[in-house]
């Protein structure tokens, strides 16, 4: 049995009527498409529900019941059309968005801050993970779109550069004279470097920089969260060695001294998309406002941020 939501409401007006001339004035369609679309109804369900004359129209007994099941019928469809709407206008107003947490710190407050002034009503989930978990949220539909780095190879997956930054030290007290001047990755061996562990984009990029050399790279300790770094670094326990976006929340530290490594890796940082499907509105709203405080950051930071490189991923 096929039978439209469209064709239930002609039947009713027309039982409501019982004149098709009538009916077809308030449906807006013609007298002849009524009939047709009449016929088809009850050919469809195997049961009269009009009794016809030349002079009148009146629902059969079954006609007369059938009615009263499809004024229920299209209560409910629509009742769950609103829910249905209503729905969709929830999700329309959220979005969901995977970055690393150094990258959250610097770069989503304003943008979350922009999206709440222009949108009233807007409901972000921010997931602050490592690279590999902001990704893997990305492709269980878990986040809109995730702020990485180090371009994924999954063919699923696009990758579009936004900035570029340098790696640097950062150490308080008595590391600072050795932090009075640019390094390079030779010098850093005779350091106790203070780093994030294997599942950081910090390790793997200066993992690769000493791999290039042919030396494998040992930093003195590996933590998970910044802060336990800056704890670190606070004693003079040791060094960080840590991309520029990492190091910036650290710097209102009293006492720290930056060094740069002149010779050090670029990590590119950039935003993730799923190949297939589409952005909703609020999710390119997003993304475009993590383009806007990307470019103020390349501006405001030319020594340490660099533009994206003119090629594409």
């Amino acid at each position: 049995m096929n039978i439209s939501p469209k064709q239930l409401r002609l039947f009713l007006v027309l039982s409501d009527t019982l004149n098709f001339s009538k009916a077809a004035e308030l449906l807006f369609i013609s007298q002849p498409a009524l009939t047709k679309a009449i016929r088809e109804l009850e050919e469809s369900i195997g049961l009269t529900l009009f009794e016809r004359t030349t002079r009148s129209v009146r629902l059969t007994p079954g006609g007369a019941r059938m009615a009263v099941v499809a004024r229920s019928v299209l209560g409910e469809f629509e009742a769950g059309l609103q829910r249905f709407q209503s729905s969709a206008e929830r999700e329309a107003a959220q979005v969901s968005i995977a970055a690393w947490p150094s990258l959250a710190h610097v770069v989503l407050p304003s943008v979350c801050a922009t999206l709440e002034r222009q949108r009233p009503g807007v409901q972000i989930t921010l997931m602050d993970a490592a690279n590999s978990a902001c990704i893997q949220r990305l492709l269980n539909h878990q986040a809109d779109f995730a702020l990485a780095s180090v371009a994924p190879t999954h063919p699923e997956l696009r990758y579009e550069e936004l900035l570029r930054d340098r790696f640097v030290l950062l150490g308080c007290g008595k590391w600072r004279k050795r932090l009075a001047a640019p390094m390079r990755m030779d010098e850093l061996l005779e350091l106790p470097l203070i780093t994030l562990t294997d599942a950081s984009t910090a390790m793997r990029y200066m993992s690769a920089a000493y791999l290039q050399r042919g030396i494998e790279y040992r930093p003195k300790m590996q933590v998970d969260q910044a802060t336990t770094v800056a704890g670190l670094i606070r004693k003079e326990v040791g060094i960080a060695v840590l991309p520029w976006l990492g190091v910036m929340p650290l710097l209102p530290m009293a006492g720290t001294q930056t060094a740069e490594i002149v010779d050090g890796p670029l990590r590119s940082v950039g935003i993730v998309t799923r190949r297939q499907g589409h952005p909703g509105a609020l999710a390119q709203a997003a993304m475009e406002e993590v383009r806007a405080v990307s470019r103020e950051l390349t501006g405001r930071y030319p020594g340490w941020i660099l533009p994206p490189s003119a090629r594409r991923r």
